[in-house]
C-alpha cells in the first residue's frame, strides 16, 4: 500500500515537472518577489543598499559649477591668532561688518550663542546683526535620532537649544542643524522640518535657500514623505523639493571637502581688511566676497564637528547647510524613488529576470546574470548621474542572484527528474513497474560474478509463473490481466527482501534474484509469495478473480553462467506446473525421486 502511494506521488511529480514547466517558472518568480519583498520591507540588507548608493556619489562627476556660496574658516590659523575657543565676540561682529562694507549677500554664522559671554562684546555682535540683517544662525533640538522621522509632527523633542534673546531677535532667520546618520554611521540626510510648541523650523541651509528665492511660509505646500511646493517662484515657476518616507532631506553630496566651493580663512579676511586701511596690500581679494553667500564655521581640528559623508570619511558639520542650499539656489536635488516605485522595480525584476533566466542552462544562465547586473547597476548609477534620482538598486541585483540560484535549483530538479524518467523508462516495465529483463540482466550478471569469484557467497533465483494466466486474459479480457499482474507484483514486492531484485522476466513470468540467500531460504520467500496468492482476491471492475502462482527455486552450485543458474531455476518451475501447479519446487528436487526430495518441498 505505502509503495503504490508513493509510486503515485513520483509519477505526479514527474508528469507536473513536464507538464506544468510555464506554471512552474511562474512560481519561482513570483517566490523570488516575496523573499526580496519581505527582506526589503524589514530593511535586512539596509547598509549594502546605503553602500550602493554611496558608489553612485564616488562614481558621478561633481556639478558645482559657479556658485554664490563661500565657506569662511575659523581653522587652525585663526586658533592660533585670535586664541583658544571660544572668542570673543567682537571678532564676529567685525567679521560681519566687514562683510557688508564688500557687499555679501548674506553670513551664516554656524555657532551657538547660548550663554552671555561679555556683556560689551555681546551688544557689539547684536549690533552689527542689527545693522546688516542678513545674519542667519542656527539652533539645536534635543532629538534622539530614532524620532527623528517623526520630527515634523513634534513627537519626541525634549528640549532646544536657541540662541540668546539678543542674538536670535537681531537674526534676519534661524534654522536647525540637527543631523541624522544611517544605521552604518555615514550621514545622507537631515530632518526637513522640525515643529515644536507649535512653531516649525526648517534646516539651516533650506532655511537660507528658501529666503534667498524670497519663498514665504505661504508659498509652501507640505506633502509628507513626498515633498515640498514652492509656489510664487520668480517667473511663476513651481519648484517641487523631494522628501523621503522619513521626511527627510536626502543630501546631494557634489564633492569633497575643499573642492565644493571657494574657501577663506576667518583671520585672513579681517587681516586683509586692516591691511587695506592701513594703505596695504591685502592678503586675500575681498572683492570676491560680494553678492556671496558666506557660511561660517569653525575648521580647526578638535573644535570642529566631524562627519562621515559618502564620498569622504572625514567632513566638517557646516558643509551640511553649504550643500542643502546649494541644491535649493540650483533646484538640484537627489530624488529618492518612492516606495511603491521600488516595489514595483522588485517584482518586475524578479518576475522578468526567473522567466528569463529560466530558458539558460547553468553556465548560460550565470553568464547572463551577471550581465543582468552589470546592465541595471550601470542603468542605475546613469539615472543617478544625469537625473540625481537613486532608484533601489541592491534588492534587484539581490533578485537577479535568487532568480539565477532558484532557477539553476529548478534545472537541476527538472535534470534529475528527466534523468530519473529515462532510467525509469529504461530499466522497469511500463504495467507492473517492476525492473524489466534487460536491466535485471545486468544486475544480476554483476552478482553472479562476485557468486563466481567467491565460492562462499550465496546467491538464489525464483521463477514464478501465474497458474492458467491465459484462461483469465481469455475469459475476462486482458484489462483483467493487467490488473492481476499488477497486483501480483505489489504482492511478490511486500513478500521479499529490500535487498532482493524482482523483475517481470516475460508475459505473466516473474524472476527474483536473492543475494546472500541459499536455496532453502529462497524457498520459504517463495512460498510466503505463493500462499498469498492464493489467499488474495483480485479486482477488477466489479468482478473478483482467483489465481495461484508456481515457482521454481535455484541457488548457484558452481555454474559456468548465469543463463545456467537461470535454467535451474526454469526447469524447477516446469516441475511445479507439471506436478499440479499452485506448488514450490526447488532445482535440488529436479533429478531427485520422491522419496530423495529436499524436506522443504510443498
Amino acid at each position: 500500500m505505502i509503495f503504490s502511494i508513493f509510486t503515485k506521488m513520483k509519477d505526479s511529480i514527474y508528469e507536473n515537472a513536464f507538464r506544468h514547466r510555464h506554471g512552474v517558472r511562474w512560481v519561482l518568480a513570483f517566490v523570488v518577489a516575496i523573499i526580496v519583498l519581505v527582506l526589503y520591507e524589514f530593511d535586512i540588507f539596509g547598509r549594502f543598499e546605503l553602500m550602493s548608493l554611496d558608489y553612485r556619489f564616488i562614481l558621478r562627476h561633481p556639478n558645482i559649477g559657479a556658485s554664490p556660496i563661500v565657506f569662511i574658516d575659523m581653522g587652525e590659523d585663526s586658533i592660533e591668532a585670535i586664541g583658544r575657543w571660544p572668542w570673543p565676540r567682537k571678532w564676529h561682529a567685525t567679521l560681519i561688518k566687514i562683510l557688508s562694507e564688500y557687499n555679501a549677500n548674506a553670513v551664516a554664522l554656524d555657532v551657538l550663542f547660548s550663554e552671555p559671554q561679555d556683556a560689551v562684546d555681546d551688544t557689539a555682535l547684536a549690533e552689527a546683526m542689527r545693522q546688516v540683517k542678513f545674519v542667519y544662525l542656527p539652533i539645536l533640538y534635543n532629538l534622539k535620532v530614532e524620532d527623528t522621522r517623526y520630527a515634523y509632527s513634534g513627537y519626541g523633542i525634549s528640549s532646544v537649544m536657541r540662541q540668546l534673546p539678543a542674538f536670535e531677535k537681531e537674526a534676519k532667520g534661524t534654522g536647525h542643524i540637527n543631523t541624522v546618520p544611517d544605521l552604518d554611521g555615514i550621514l545622507r540626510r537631515v530632518p526637513a522640518i522640525i515643529k515644536f510648541k507649535d512653531a516649525v523650523t526648517y534646516q539651516f541651509g533650506l532655511k537660507m535657500g528658501l529666503d534667498m528665492l524670497g519663498i514665504k511660509d505661504r508659498d509652501i505646500s507640505f506633502y509628507p514623505r513626498s515633498h515640498f511646493i514652492l509656489a510664487r517662484m520668480p517667473g511663476d515657476r513651481v519648484m517641487k523639493i523631494p522628501l523621503d518616507d522619513y521626511n527627510e532631506l536626502v543630501i546631494n553630496w557634489q564633492a569633497k571637502w575643499g573642492k565644493e566651493f571657494r574657501h577663506y580663512s576667518y583671520i585672513d579676511i579681517i587681516h586683509s581688511y586692516a591691511q587695506i586701511k592701513e594703505g596695504k596690500a591685502p592678503i586675500i581679494d575681498l572683492s570676491g566676497l560680494k553678492n556671496k553667500i558666506c557660511i561660517v564655521g569653525l575648521t580647526a581640528s578638535g573644535l570642529i564637528d566631524i562627519k562621515p559623508i559618502p564620498i569622504q570619511n572625514i567632513y566638517p558639520a557646516v558643509g551640511i547647510n553649504a550643500m542643502i542650499l546649494n541644491s535649493v539656489l540650483k533646484n538640484d536635488f537627489l530624488h529618492i524613488l518612492p516606495k511603491r516605485y521600488n516595489i514595483l522595480i522588485i517584482i518586475l525584476m524578479s518576475i522578468f529576470v526567473t522567466l528569463y533566466l529560466s530558458n539558460f542552462r547553468l553556465l548560460g544562465g550565470m553568464l547572463m546574470s551577471i550581465i543582468t547586473i552589470a546592465a541595471y547597476s550601470v542603468i542605475s548609477i546613469a539615472i543617478f548621474s544625469f537625473f540625481s534620482t537613486a532608484i533601489l538598486t541592491f534588492y534587484p541585483i539581490l533578485a537577479v542572484f535568487l532568480s539565477y540560484s532558484l532557477t539553476s535549483l529548478y534545472t537541476q530538479v527538472i535534470q534529475s527528474v528527466e534523468r530519473a524518467r529515462l532510467f525509469k523508462q529504461a530499466t522497469r516495465d511500463g504495467l507492473t513497474y517492476l525492473y524489466n529483463i534487460r536491466h535485471f540482466n545486468l544486475l544480476f550478471e554483476a552478482e553472479f560474478r562476485n557468486a563466481f569469484m567467491y565460492k562462499s557467497r550465496r546467491l538464489s533465483i525464483v521463477m514464478a509463473d501465474i497458474d492458467n494466466f491465459k484462461h483469465i486474459n481469455d475469459t475476462y479480457g486482458h484489462q483483467a490481466g493487467d490488473t492481476i499482474l499488477r497486483e501480483f507484483a505489489r504482492t511478490i514486492q511486500s513478500k521479499c527482501r529490500e535487498v532482493d531484485v524482482i523483475a517481470r522476466y516475460g508475459g505473466e513470468e516473474f524472476i527474483v534474484m536473492l543475494t546472500g540467500a541459499g536455496e532453502k531460504e529462497a524457498f520459504d520467500i517463495a512460498e510466503k509469495i505463493r500462499l498469498a496468492v492464493e489467499a488474495r482476491r483480485f479486482k477488477f471492475k466489479s468482478e473478483t478473480y482467483h489465481t495461484t502462482i508456481s515457482a521454481g527455486v535455484a541457488e548457484f552450485s558452481g555454474e559456468k553462467n548465469k543463463d545456467d543458474l537461470i535454467e535451474k531455476a526454469d526447469k524447477a518451475l516446469y516441475k511445479a506446473k507439471h506436478e499440479g501447479k499452485n506448488r514450490v519446487c526447488p532445482a535440488s528436487s529436479v533429478n531427485a525421486g520422491t522419496e530423495n526430495a529436499p524436506p522443504y518441498t510443498h
